[in-house]
């Protein structure tokens, strides 16, 4: 996966590049009435889900990817009548790359960033934006990972000496040790 969510995929005979940043990510949201990471789990289960919602993710993928507008319509317009499991695993692997950003580099996640039904809560990254001093178009034009990059990266800068967040595997070694820990109060 890219840092800034980008994809390049072959659609139609074409290679386009889809990209949800998070205004793209909000605005899918608006047109679906469904988190993105619900619609993600949706796809993967193979259940649950409108064509006009893998038509939505790969609409606004093109506009974000740099696609105009027009063109991107006509594009997703052009969907109605081919094989639906293609285009799932094309629109699942949109959302999977707006969603994840960079396998390769960790950072922490915004606070508020996954809701009821997997819905995105945007306020929360409005006001992380406004705190840091970062113009609304500019937080909107971001992937997810790029915001989380630039909160953990401000917030270094204002306390350089605090704590690391606990890795996967640190998590996991507490929620073991949490789960084996005596009901009694006495140590494990």
């Amino acid at each position: 996966m890219s840092r800034d969510g980008h994809i390049d995929l072959d659609l139609n005979g074409t290679t386009h590049r889809f990209r949800l940043a998070i205004g793209d990510l909000e605005a899918l949201q608006e047109a679906t009435g469904a988190g993105p990471a619900d619609l993600l789990h949706r796809f993967h289960a193979g259940r649950l889900y409108r064509f006009r919602d893998v038509r939505d993710v790969l609409r606004l993928g093109l506009i974000g990817g740099g696609t105009p507008v027009p063109q991107a319509h006509a594009v997703a317009g052009s969907l109605d009548g081919q094989p639906c499991i293609p285009l799932i695993a094309k629109a699942a692997l949109v959302l999977a790359a707006g969603l994840e950003g960079a396998d390769d580099e960790r950072v922490g996640r915004p606070a508020g960033a996954a809701g009821p039904g997997g819905r995105i809560a945007f306020a929360a990254f409005y006001g992380a934006a406004a705190a840091m001093g970062l113009p609304a178009a500019d937080m909107r034009a971001m992937s997810l990972w790029q915001l989380a990059a630039y909160i953990d990266g401000f917030n270094r800068a204002r306390d350089p000496d605090a704590a690391d967040a606990p890795t996967p595997q640190e998590e996991d070694a507490l929620w073991a040790w949490l789960r084996n820990a005596p009901d009694d109060g006495s140590p494990a």
